[in-house]
């Protein structure tokens, strides 16, 4: 390789590695955004993801590195009884503050180095001022996308005040209930009304699955995953692992289907899956399989890491981890009522 060609692909190492470390500046500047204006009008912070780095937690905050390169920012309600057009108000600045911020800080930056023009090969604040401009008005637009609801689909459905709006309303209030610790069998019943009407969402049918396992209703719980499963993604993300966990535990603990839940469990390694849901399908999983002793190991595992995770939304986990780690009868629903049927046969 001579001399003329190392020097090329060099220069196009650096021009590369200032493309990132600009676009990671912007996404920061957006994010920041969204965080500083949620918080100023009322807002908690329940998470905030920025690439390899995710902070979880309003009152304990939890700092994490994670192997992805998504970034957003989860805002709920500081009181669990706010009513939805507050909400709305609140959602709808949050949310435009996010690309507004970038097309500010982008619009400065440009500005100072005199406007719009090829950076110099090392100007990255030059390059995260131009990148900052272009995401700021690429997510102003109402474009759809396959990771979630953009920032401008977002605004344009709570000014329109439709179904996708009442959703996202009642979702966010829903997700702040859970995060102030109520259980899923005591969330307001008009919320889960608006959960029920939105049978194509996958979010929706997994708070519709929870609410169904924390009163006991297992066969509506069962017939909600199933549902949440059939609307997955082609291509998978980090929502999808935590749903084929899920789907893991069920098929374990209230299905008998150790091969199916084995299979799920499979698909379930993500980093997404915190570890004590992770620790709480293997379990189920490996009483499933006739192994007991290494599920009741890996649940008191869990509930290590659930105590660790000082979650408040985690009490049915954690009832359900307990019941595992104490060894209790796997499947017992599903043996009894194929049973059933020889009972009788034999009596009559």
């Amino acid at each position: 390789m001579d001399d003329w060609l190392r020097l090329q692909l060099l220069l196009l190492a650096i021009e590369l590695g200032v493309t990132i470390v600009g676009l990671m500046i912007a996404i920061v500047a957006h994010e920041v955004g969204h965080a500083v204006a949620g918080y100023a009008i009322g807002l908690r912070v329940a998470r905030i993801g920025l690439g390899p780095l995710e902070i979880r937690g309003y009152d304990r905050p939890r700092v994490r590195l994670v192997p992805s390169l998504h970034a957003g920012v989860v805002l709920v309600p500081s009181d669990p009884a706010a009513g939805p057009g507050p909400l709305r108000w609140s959602l709808l600045i949050s949310t435009a503050a996010g690309p507004l911020a970038g097309i500010a800080f982008g619009a400065i930056v440009v500005a100072q180095a005199g406007g719009l023009r090829l950076p110099a090969p090392l100007a990255v604040m030059e390059v995260a001022g131009q990148l900052s401009l272009l995401l700021g008005v690429l997510n102003l637009l109402p474009i759809p996308t396959r990771e979630g609801i953009a920032d401008g689909q977002r605004i344009l459905a709570l000014l329109l005040r439709g179904r996708q709006g009442a959703q996202i309303l009642a979702g966010t209030l829903l997700l702040g209930e859970a995060l102030s610790g109520r259980r899923a069998r005591d969330w307001d019943p008009s919320l889960l009304g608006v959960m029920e009407r939105s049978p194509e969402d996958q979010f929706a049918r997994m708070l519709l699955y929870s609410v169904a396992m924390d009163r006991g209703e297992v066969e509506t719980a069962g017939r909600q995953l199933d549902a949440a499963v059939a609307l997955r993604n082609d291509h998978w993300n980090a929502t999808d692992a935590v749903l084929f966990n899920e789907a893991a535990y069920f098929a374990a603990r209230h299905r008998g289907d150790a091969r199916a839940a084995r299979t799920w469990l499979g698909l379930a390694d993500s980093w997404a899956v915190v570890d004590y849901m992770r620790l709480r399908a293997e379990a189920a999983v490996l009483c499933a399989e006739g192994r007991p002793l290494e599920g009741r190991q890996r649940a008191v595992a869990g509930l290590a890491a659930l105590e660790r995770a000082r979650r408040r939304d985690a009490d049915l986990s954690r009832e359900q981890l307990e019941e595992l780690a104490r060894g209790a009868s796997t499947t017992l629903h599903p043996l009894t009522d194929r049973l059933s049927p020889i009972r009788q046969h034999n009596v009559s």
